[in-house]
């Protein structure tokens, strides 16, 4: 069984959008649980609905924002110490 071209992501695709490629794979495991989570409250009512694969297509697409946020102010320790 052959996969048709068009239907194989490339990683370059997807570094062109986000150049870290582990960030980019965060950026679409939200995205995906997200969409997922609209499947399961009913929003979205096609059986055949792959979060994952729409994911990667919204974020090839530019259909997904996301932003870094600020880094903890302080004493620079992420952990604390009770």
């Amino acid at each position: 069984m052959s996969i048709p071209i068009e239907k194989i992501v490339i990683i370059e695709k997807i570094t062109k959008k986000i150049q870290n490629r582990y960030e980019a794979v965060r950026v679409m495991a939200r995205e995906a649980r997200r969409l997922n989570s609209l499947v399961i409250r009913g929003a979205e009512p096609e059986p055949d609905f792959k979060p994952t694969s729409t994911a990667v297509k919204r974020l090839i697409n530019d259909k997904i924002q996301y932003s870094y946020a600020d880094e903890p102010t302080g004493s620079g320790d992420f952990f604390q110490e009770s």
